[in-house]
């Protein structure tokens, strides 16, 4: 019995160094094992170099990225396109609705550091020499190897399984012109093959002070024929507006139809509503294929009835939640079985102030 008790004893032993080992993570390891060991776990750099382009979706937006390091996204549905985003180079710009604008600060040191991780399809290879290693640090019951980099004003974060050597967490770190915290994360979920890569097919991601969001990852696809002049334009495609006093011709972007009610995302924007001089309140004729509606208008999303009141019946016009750049028509608790089929992509709509 002593022997047998002894036996397990050791044994026990055992299993606890091991654990020990595995949970406390290889903690004599150089910062140049670590990167190597995240590359193999990819696949290692030969295969890493094989690999000319990548692409996948998360919701409405593709993401493209060369090896090399350019990265577009496009934003749409179908046909309609819209916002554009390139990363180039140092530079980061943005098409939305026809307006283009550079990104900068903050934000655009984010975009690079994205560009640079999805072109090394999400292992260290495109920071090699910039990393320093800042040891183990506990998330829960989990340690993870703390690897730091700058990218301009922000300091950026991988945090690695200490099992696999797959990139677990990343934070971007730094302060606003107010002074205040600014602070991402993005939570990534275990590793998986795909197309012959194994990256992560969702992310949570959240910033200090607002709402976290999922990304959950489609349409995976590698080395695809792309044009020679991919990375250089930069056009959407958001049909036509046409804007004159009390009246507005345009598009359909998106709808969407739930049991709550039918939602229409239209290409008008400030511009187009400004010209048409239309103001909180004012009594509205929508129109679709001869189709007629009657709806309000609210200048923004926050000048809308409760929702107590919208849930006895509403039709109104108003600028997309949280900073839209677009108009949309919802209807709440309302008939809608005429107008539904009449909606597609581009479909031609009207607004006439009553």
């Amino acid at each position: 019995m002593r022997k047998t008790a002894w036996r397990g004893v050791a044994v026990g032993v055992v299993i606890f160094m091991a654990l020990s080992y595995l949970t406390s993570g290889q903690a004599d390891l150089s910062l140049k094992d670590i990167f190597y060991k995240n590359l193999e776990a990819s696949g290692g750099k030969e295969k890493l170099q094989q690999i000319q382009n990548f692409s996948f979706k998360t919701g409405d937006t593709r993401c493209v990225v060369a090896s090399s390091g350019e990265l577009k996204l496009v934003t749409g549905k179908d046909s309609v396109v819209t916002e554009v985003i390139l990363v180039k180079g140092d530079n980061v710009r943005k098409n939305s609705f026809n307006t283009t604008t550079d990104i900068t600060g903050l934000q655009k040191d984010v975009y690079l550091t994205l560009a640079k991780l999805y072109a090394g399809f999400f292992t260290l290879r495109n920071f090699e020499g910039q990393l320093k290693l800042e040891g183990l640090k506990a998330y829960g019951p989990e340690k993870l190897y703390h690897l730091t980099t700058m990218s301009g004003d922000i300091k950026v974060g991988f945090f690695l399984r200490t099992d696999d050597f797959y990139l677990k967490r990343l934070v971007f770190e730094s302060s606003t012109s107010e002074g205040d915290k600014y602070e991402v994360n993005y939570d990534l979920a275990p590793f998986e093959e795909v197309e012959g890569l194994k990256i992560p097919l969702s992310w949570f991601s959240s910033q200090v002070g607002t709402r976290g969001s999922l990304a959950e990852v489609t349409e995976v696809k590698t080395n695809q024929p792309l044009a020679k002049d991919f990375f250089t334009k930069f056009e959407v495609n958001i049909g036509t507006t046409e804007a004159a006093p009390g009246r507005l011709k345009g598009n359909v972007l998106d709808f969407n139809s739930s049991p709550y009610g039918l939602t229409i995302n239209t290409n008008w924007t400030k511009k187009d509503v400004e010209k048409a001089g239309l103001g909180t309140g004012d009594k509205l004729i929508f129109l679709v294929e001869g189709v007629e509606s009657e709806l309000v208008f609210y200048a923004s999303a926050d000048e809308i009835p409760a929702q107590n009141e919208l849930a006895q019946g509403a039709r109104l016009m108003t600028l997309t939640p949280r900073g839209g750049d677009n108009y949309v028509i919802q209807f709440f608790a309302v008939d809608t079985t005429q107008i539904a089929p009449k909606l597609k992509p581009l479909a031609s709509i009207e607004i006439i102030k009553r």
